[in-house]
């Protein structure tokens, strides 16, 4: 059965490789390379996990909540299979936690960053890069916005996640660095094949539908902007815990 949390690899990758300029730019804030134990949380396919063996000093533990994705992920990382609301890890073993498109699926966003703050050494980082579909744009007016709000919250994922994460960080202690990351593309029908797994009415798989022609008539320009924002944060553990 589909994971609506879990995007068909091509579509992993697609995304992975939109957010490679403001991932890159987080970990090297995070300074990923002293790290010498990375946590990549809600790793699915993998996709990102080659980036951050070849950033990172140490071991890659990769963690998803099941095995059959992580199947995909490279030979020198750890995978492990696990609940990110109560991570399988001992207190301080990690100096960076990384989420990326993860977090709006979880039931509990304060207690899986609590988990992750847990599992950060003193001086360690969490970098998330989430998306926040309440700030969507589009022109001409297509109702994917309305489509992919209706969709995610049916689910039981938060399609507003994004705009919670510094407080959640903050709540659990943690010094946080937020940045809004606009990553604005030209029109490119294949962003509508990221609603194909979550759970759309069959008339609003027609106007899916109809979206995606009309992206693949403008495709490769700006005579059809659409644009999802992504939250990018860099939150720190003090030292002193």
């Amino acid at each position: 059965m589909a994971r609506p949390d879990l995007p068909q690899i091509a579509d992993a990758r697609m995304l992975a490789d939109w957010l490679t300029g403001p991932r890159s730019r987080a970990l090297r804030r995070a300074g990923i390379g002293l790290a010498n134990s990375v946590l990549e949380v809600g790793c699915g396919h993998c996709v990102v996990t080659e980036e951050l063996l070849r950033r990172a000093r140490g071991l890659v533990v990769c963690l998803d909540r099941q095995a059959e994705p992580m199947r995909a992920a490279p030979e020198q990382a750890l995978a492990v299979c696990g609940d990110a609301h109560g991570l399988p890890f001992t207190d301080a073993v990690f100096d960076l936690v990384f989420f990326q498109n993860v977090l709006l699926w979880v039931d509990d966003i304060e207690r899986v960053i609590g988990e992750a703050c847990r599992t950060l050494r003193a001086g360690g980082a969490l970098v998330a890069l989430e998306p926040d579909y309440g700030g969507m744009m589009e022109h001409p007016d297509l109702g994917l916005r309305e489509l992919w709000l209706g969709a995610l919250q049916r689910t039981g994922a938060d399609p507003l996640a994004g705009r919670k994460l510094a407080g959640a960080c903050e709540r659990a202690g943690l010094q946080v660095w937020l940045e809004l990351a606009h990553l604005p593309q030209k029109a490119n029908h294949r962003v509508v094949r990221l609603l194909d797994d979550l759970p759309l009415q069959p008339d609003e798989r027609g106007r899916a539908y109809n979206a995606a022609a009309a992206l693949r008539e403008r495709e490769d320009s700006w005579q059809q902007f659409v644009h999802v924002p992504y939250f990018l944060l860099v939150a720190t553990k003090s030292d002193a815990d």
